[in-house]
């Protein structure tokens, strides 16, 4: 069975919220689909990110 030791700092990010300012520190695991859609022509229009832990509005960290 594995055991943790500790966390990898390197793998850790930064994205600020657009909303209220706040600077949130996340890890890839906590990255979700926001949204998916599909425009006009046909093609997907994706958003990944996560919620503001100050205001819980979405923040994007990718757009697809």
């Amino acid at each position: 069975m594995p055991k943790i030791v500790g966390q990898d700092p390197s793998v850790v990010k930064r994205a600020t919220c657009r909303e209220c300012g706040a600077i949130n520190e996340y890890k890839p695991n906590e990255v979700r689909t926001l949204w998916k859609s599909i425009d006009y022509g046909g093609g997907s229009d994706v958003g990944r990110g996560f919620n503001c832990a100050q205001c819980d509005k979405q923040v994007v960290t990718e757009h697809l």
